[in-house]
């Protein structure tokens, strides 16, 4: 009968030491930012547009120029936003060359019309732009 109770005693240990190892498995662990977020925390001025044109231009290559550019960030806490101009230029200057939509917009009577849309109004009413 002792030994039952030590057996038992023995296997409530390992059963209690199980459990502590799988609740600290299983915790949440604060995880480490993804490479392409910390280049998104670095970026403005249609950053975030180049990278996913980037993205959809050169879906290999992409990833490889992101994982250089986190490496860099994190080495250099000190660095400088990253403009979406410079971001361009630097797959630019790597050989992926892609274009971005762009427009330009004026203002018309308190509202934003496309510039192509301006010209194309003037034209129809026979006016020289304003």
């Amino acid at each position: 009968m002792e030994e039952d109770a030590e057996l038992r005693r023995i296997n409530a240990k390992k059963m209690a030491l199980l459990k502590r190892r799988v609740q600290l498995a299983t915790a949440p662990k604060p995880l480490e930012k993804a490479n392409r977020e910390i280049v998104l925390d670095t970026l403005y001025d249609r950053g975030d547009e180049v990278l996913q044109a980037a993205y959809s231009y050169y879906p290999k290559e992409t990833p490889i120029v992101v994982d250089y550019l986190a490496k860099y960030i994190k080495e250099h806490k000190e660095t400088e936003k990253i403009s979406g101009g410079e971001l361009l230029e630097v797959f630019r200057s790597l050989g992926l060359r892609f274009s971005l939509k762009t427009s330009i917009k004026v203002q018309e009577k308190g509202k934003f019309i496309d510039l192509k849309d301006k010209f194309k109004f003037n034209k129809e009413e026979g006016q020289v732009g304003e």
